[in-house]
């Protein structure tokens, strides 16, 4: 999965990339149009450690997400064609607003108002996903006029995409938009931007922490500056400056949280005796469906899946008192993997 991370000029999106992903680049490092990079974080997760104590495995692995900052959104009249590109490949967006105050680093605006960036910020997304949605259908208006094996097929792609311009003349963005599967698949190709899933971050000043900020939730504020200081200093060092602060924990944790959270992932496990891996997976997925995240030949080839739970290993302490207890289970295809799941495949290829 990956999330680019966007905002306007000065809003100190690298900073934030940085804080989440633990590198030290200077700011602005990725302001030119196109250019980004790419950050691997793994995601938190206690379970992972906990299972290992039980299932000895030779290794353990944690889930990862990707984080991408990408440069020149919003620095000229329109967003750069290769940075939207990159954007569109994300599955969701973080978008960055500013709320601290630097005579060092002023406002690309003159003055800080986060409501304002925020504004600006979905409106430019939302004047991409319109300039789209109207260009295809002023095409498929000159379609389907004529008879074509692909009429219909093209007479309901019309018809999709007037709802989504109403939608978005309406809501102005399309997260919204109730689909059924088939439409949802019909628009996947799109990768509209205002149908991703999205977390708001507020960039705020060290003085501004534990304050109110002008972003109600679920906007999550945070001083980047700060997070990326703190993350340079080992463990120890770190937690004198962190009780100063009045930080329980460090700001990556909870994006990373967020992130899974727009997205709608759970978080299953396989094991043997080589590796413990966690393995992130939509929520209502089915077992084949977590299968093939593993690999495809395994769900190409699924026979069963054998499943306990965490929170069975956690209540009774070992795979044999699950088992004893009947909460060691058989499940086919269909079977809707549960968060915290251990799941072992059997195949057949």
């Amino acid at each position: 999965m990956r999330i680019a991370i966007i905002g306007l000029p000065q809003s100190g999106k690298t900073t934030l990339f940085d804080a989440v992903t633990g590198r030290r680049d200077e700011p602005g490092a990725y302001a030119a149009p196109g250019s980004l990079h790419v950050g691997v974080v793994p995601v938190p997760d206690e379970r992972v450690e906990f299972l290992a104590g039980i299932l000895h495995p030779g290794k353990t692995t944690h889930a990862s997400l990707e984080f991408v900052d990408i440069g020149g959104l919003f620095t000229g009249a329109k967003p750069d064609p290769d940075s939207v590109a990159a954007m569109r490949q994300a599955d969701a967006l973080v978008k960055v607003v500013r709320a601290f105050e630097s005579d060092a680093v002023p406002h690309a605006k003159g003055s800080v108002d986060s409501k304002r960036d925020l504004a600006e910020i979905d409106g430019d997304l939302f004047v991409t996903d319109l300039d789209i949605i109207e260009r295809r259908i002023e095409t498929l208006h000159h379609s389907v006029r004529h008879p074509t094996p692909k009429q219909e097929e093209e007479k309901a792609e019309l018809a999709l995409l007037e709802r989504c311009r109403a939608q978005l003349d309406t809501v102005g963005a399309l997260d919204r938009l109730d689909l059924r599967d088939e439409e949802r698949k019909a628009l996947r190709g799109y990768t509209f931007l205002t149908q991703k899933p999205a977390v708001v971050v507020v960039n705020i000043g060290e003085a501004q922490i534990g304050q109110e900020v002008p972003l109600a939730p679920p906007a999550l504020p945070l001083c980047a500056d700060m997070e990326k200081e703190l993350l340079a200093l080992e463990p120890e060092e770190r937690k004198p400056f962190m009780e100063d602060l009045g930080l329980a924990e460090l700001g990556a944790p909870r994006v990373v949280a967020a992130a899974l959270q727009a997205l709608d992932l759970i978080t299953f496990f396989t094991s043997n005796e080589k590796e413990l891996r966690a393995w992130l997976l939509p929520r209502g997925a089915t077992a084949v469906e977590a299968a093939g995240k593993v690999h495809t030949d395994l769900a190409r080839g699924f026979i069963r899946a054998e499943v306990v739970g965490t929170e069975d290993l956690r209540q009774f302490g070992s795979l044999k008192d699950v088992k004893a207890h009947g909460k060691f289970r058989l499940e086919g295809k269909d079977y809707v993997v549960q968060d915290g799941d251990v799941l072992q495949i059997r195949f057949s290829v």
